[in-house]
């Protein structure tokens, strides 16, 4: 009784069965730092950091939830539960033909603890739609009544188990051989909508049709009822039908990446280079963090001056810092920048401006040009690099042509970096964007 989802519609260019995907992954543990992992999603985590950008704006999401049943909204529970397979009607009838068979099987030569009593059908097949995603049944069963003297059902039920594989837990053992007499050995899929017992069927309150009755001899084709014969109407602790979510492209223009995201929202903020692009990259590597406000600074053997200022929230403002602990314990080498983003949307154009302030390194140490300074500024690349991914797809979504200028302005960095910053981000910049992640949108630097 889920949602149908379109084949077309992409979401921060994936597709919804890929969208689909990362929900159910996502409500497994419901932590950013697991998703960000993923790599059966996306090739790189800079793409994994817009599909999870695009889920939060979308509100699919819940990232304050503290519990399993709240980690996605209603409409990421619609997502997640949504079809994105149709078959041809002519095929689920096919499939439910098979059932049928193998049920009147296993009530005569299956010796089952239970007997299948009847088969209501009800959603999309009863109804006759052309293309369908799963086959709703409601199968009831009653206990064989050849297994009802003193004992016998427990020996059966002894016998039925030892026959499990070993692999099953024991409550699972108990219900195998039920279900292999029902569904087979493999379920196919189109049975993912049928269920034993018939409470979910009463609870909806939904026109349904009964298609085998054991007691008029296994078969038959009622006429569609309005609801199960022992239904009340729909039950109020029933909850609303799911709907599709709206799944237009969004207007506005997306506002800068989080940061966090791009460091797989570990909480020291650490950017590990795995998965960080496509490609492997040497810079920005180990030893580069993101630091905002909630960062932990226990993780941390320097935290610089600038970070006490406060606003650091990942978007707008995000504090860089590069210090190898490895090659560098004492921090000799280390140092820091404060990066400020903005976004604005013009007729044309859609400018990426990046703001470079507060450099500083342990015990006022001069700035130079050296290593760590180049780090950071492939740390300054990397996020614009997301920037630009992220516009990119919301730009080809919307089947919108836009220029992308850059606007580095370095004008608070000390007089050694302020020239060579600007130099050095857009040449990382050009190596790190991927041209074939372009499509529709072109890159300008602006000086």
């Amino acid at each position: 009784m889920g949602v149908n989802l379109p084949k077309d519609n992409t979401l921060a260019g994936f597709r919804l069965a890929k969208v689909k995907h990362a929900l159910k992954a996502y409500a497994r543990t419901g932590h950013a730092e697991n998703f960000f992992e993923l790599e059966s999603l996306a090739p790189s985590r800079m793409e994994m950091a817009a599909l999870y950008e695009e889920l939060l704006e979308r509100k699919f999401i819940d990232p304050e939830a503290t519990s399993y049943e709240q980690y996605l909204t209603q409409a990421g529970l619609a997502i997640a539960s949504g079809k994105t397979r149709r078959s041809p009607l002519g095929t689920a009838r096919r499939v439910l033909d098979e059932l049928i068979v193998r049920i009147e099987q296993m009530n005569k030569h299956g010796a089952p603890l239970n007997l299948v009593e009847r088969v209501w059908l009800f959603g999309s097949v009863m109804r006759g739609q052309e293309t369908v995603g799963d086959i709703d049944l409601a199968i009831e069963t009653e206990c064989n009544p050849a297994f009802a003297g003193d004992g016998s059902r427990s020996t059966r039920l002894s016998e039925l188990v030892d026959q499990a594989p070993d692999h099953l837990p024991y409550f699972r053992k108990l219900y195998w051989h039920e279900e292999q007499g029902i569904f087979g050995e493999r379920r196919h899929p189109l049975l993912a909508g049928a269920h034993i017992g018939s409470d979910e069927l009463k609870r909806l309150g939904v026109p349904c049709q009964l298609i085998f009755d054991r007691s008029r001899g296994g078969r038959v084709e009622d006429e569609v009822s309005p609801r199960h014969p022992d239904s009340q109407g729909r039950s109020n602790e029933m909850s609303a039908p799911r709907e599709l979510p709206d799944l237009a492209p969004i207007c506005s223009v997306p506002r800068p990446m989080d940061a966090r995201w791009m460091s797989s929202h570990n909480a020291d903020g650490r950017v590990y280079p795995r998965r960080l692009f496509v490609e492997k990259r040497t810079v920005p590597g180990f030893g580069s963090y993101v630091m905002t406000d909630d960062s932990e600074l226990r993780w941390h053997e320097w935290c610089p001056v600038s970070l006490k200022a406060g606003g650091f929230d990942g978007v707008s403002k995000v504090l860089l810092k590069y210090h190898d602990t490895w090659s560098d314990p004492k921090g000799r080498e280390a140092a820091s920048l404060v990066l400020k983003r903005t976004i604005r949307d013009f007729e044309a154009e859609i400018e990426l401006r990046v703001e470079l302030s507060d450099f500083d390194r342990p015990r006022r140490l001069k700035p130079k040009l050296d290593r760590p300074f180049i780090h950071l500024c492939g740390m300054v690349a990397m996020l614009m690099c997301g920037d630009i991914h992220r516009q990119t797809m919301r730009l080809n979504e919307r089947q919108i042509h836009k220029m992308i200028t850059v606007d580095i302005d370095a004008s608070r960095l000390p007089d050694e970096l302020r020239d060579t910053a600007p130099v050095w981000i857009k040449a990382l910049l050009n190596e790190l964007a991927s041209p074939a992640g372009l499509n529709n949108s072109e890159i300008e630097p602006v000086d």
